[in-house]
């Protein structure tokens, strides 16, 4: 029998919180696939991510297995998170300002997730490393939160865009020197686009 292979995420959108808006398709503001179908999906997402250690990884899936309803509360939360964010990002990518109410969600999800600084020492020097408090929410996503306020406060939200693609809503950040890229991946939107330019063309000269 063969085994069904799980969603591969992508790793496109150049910022943490644009990579999870990401874990979505997305048209025209409307959400049309959900890849965040299981709370094991988005503890995968995380591990993937580097967010969470890989030998916590069954830990944190069995564990709320045992209580289901804490894993669905914090699946919702996570989808709930997402759209917020989704919607903050394609506005500022349609040159937008997001609004004041998606604020105010990022922020209590902010608050959710306080940050705290561990200080080490390694050899000769001293590196500080981010903690999380400890809830699951703030385990799992503290670091996507963190990341969005980081793209808003840091001067990025010009490189904001949208995937050009008419059936894609894919969000990124173009770090291109002249800030043209249009696709969210050149392999997959753009070679699409282009195929469909070569056969509009070829339609064109043919009659």
């Amino acid at each position: 029998m063969d085994t069904v292979k799980p969603y591969q995420f992508g790793r496109i959108g150049g910022a943490l919180c644009l990579d999870f808006t990401n874990t979505a398709s997305w048209e025209a503001d409307r959400q049309t696939a959900e890849h965040l179908n299981h709370f094991s999906d988005l503890v995968r997402w995380c591990t993937e991510a580097a967010l969470v250690p890989q030998d916590s990884t069954a830990a944190l899936v069995q564990e709320p297995e045992e209580n289901t309803a804490d894993a669905v509360a914090i699946l919702a939360k996570a989808k709930d998170l997402r759209a917020t964010l989704y919607r903050i990002f394609i506005a500022l990518s349609r040159r937008n300002y997001p609004a004041s109410g998606d604020l105010q969600l990022l922020n209590e999800a902010l608050a959710q997730t306080p940050l705290r600084l561990e200080v080490r020492r390694e050899k000769d020097q001293f590196l500080s490393e981010r903690k999380a408090v400890e809830t699951k929410f703030a385990q799992l996503l503290g670091p996507v939160v963190w990341s969005a306020a980081e793209v808003l406060t840091s001067g990025q939200i010009d490189q904001v865009k949208c995937c050009a693609s008419e059936t894609c809503g894919w969000l990124f950040l173009d770090n291109t020197k002249n800030h043209s890229r249009r696709w969210c991946d050149m392999a997959d939107c753009g070679s699409h686009a282009k195929a469909k330019r070569y056969y509009r063309k070829k339609l064109s000269c043919s009659l």
